[in-house]
């Protein structure tokens, strides 16, 4: 008799990593297309470069460490993909290329590739480029002033403007309605701002069972709860509220960075700890981080406590109910 094998992360599911990784992809055309209609053609051209870098660095990787390309299992296109969507537009083509390539080469195949890596490689891509090209990372053009489609080349001529994560982080008010907000007209990262299509995608990751909404709406209600508690803008507490979890990528980090597959818990409570403790390190670093949006940094440091959260919560629900028996 032989065995299959197969690479993690073991899921007591039908599907495979592939059909994931492939729902991902799909749930980012849409997001693509959004962009493109208010800026052109550069938007998706930014994507692609994040997606084939990945691809291209982790065929590289695989070839020398004389292993079957794992290419095929799209893991490595998502990556991309998700670096890409994080971008902002007027990105200039070399820094989708710097993310993608520091989050295969240094936080996916050194850790063994796919399912097996400690720290979301999107995520880790993404904090780099925030750490060494800060004002480029944040420098977006606003949606309302691009008259025509951005240029493919040279950006010297475009207007930018500061997004609504920044106003909130300088501690300035936004006269972003709630129309504005949920149709995406200002000024973010490629694949966060269209806040309907990301609903939208998201309900249909949930009914791929692709991501867990444990972890989602863990993560957001806690976000919420401290964006009433501690409103950064005057008025209703529902505007401070919309405006939390609209602005920068923290409805983006919700959805496709914290449920991953490989660096998420298992366990259905460990999984809303996770969520929940994510949602406060985003705000708390929204409040007194240095930059106008932390998310991916929040990320990393809830990866790193992953297992011990299983481990807990399982032991924790393993001796209560052994006290229950006892008692009966």
């Amino acid at each position: 008799m032989t065995l299959k094998t197969g690479h993690a992360p073991y899921l007591r599911r039908g599907e495979s990593c592939s059909l994931i990784n492939l729902d991902v992809l799909i749930t980012l055309i849409p997001l693509c297309i959004f962009s493109c209609v208010y800026y052109g053609l550069r938007p998706m051209l930014i994507v692609l470069t994040g997606m084939l870098t990945a691809v291209a660095c982790e065929t590289l990787c695989c070839l020398m460490m004389k292993r079957r390309p794992t290419i095929l299992d799209g893991s490595a296109a998502v990556i991309g993909g998700l670096i890409g969507a994080l971008m902002p537009p007027a990105a200039p083509y070399w820094l989708p290329i710097i993310a993608s390539a520091f989050a295969i080469l240094v936080a996916k195949m050194p850790f063994g590739g796919s399912g097996r890596y400690l720290f979301n490689p999107a995520a880790a891509g993404i904090a780099v480029v925030t750490l060494c090209f800060t004002y480029t990372m944040f420098r977006y053009p606003d949606p309302g002033l691009v008259n025509q489609s951005l240029p493919l080349g040279d950006l010297s001529g475009v207007v930018t403007e500061s997004s609504p994560a920044a106003q909130l982080s300088s501690g300035g008010q936004t006269l972003y309605s709630w129309n504005t907000l949920l149709f995406g007209d200002f000024p973010g990262p490629i694949g966060a701002t269209a806040i309907a299509v990301l609903a939208a995608c998201a309900l249909y990751l949930f009914s791929r069972r692709a991501i867990s909404p444990l972890i989602t709406l863990s993560y957001l209600a806690v976000c919420a709860l401290i964006a009433m508690a501690f409103p950064r803008v005057s008025g209703e507490w529902y505007n401070s509220v919309m405006l939390e979890l609209c602005t920068g990528y923290l409805l983006f980090c919700g959805i496709y960075l914290l449920p991953d597959t490989v660096t998420a818990p298992r366990h259905w409570l460990a999984r809303i700890v996770y969520g929940a403790a994510a949602g406060a390190l985003v705000m708390a670093l929204r409040h007194i981080g240095q930059f106008e949006e932390g998310a991916c940094f929040a990320v990393l440091l809830v990866n790193a406590f992953s297992p011990l959260l299983d481990r807990f919560c399982w032991r924790l629900l393993n001796l209560r109910r052994l006290h229950r028996r006892r008692r009966t």
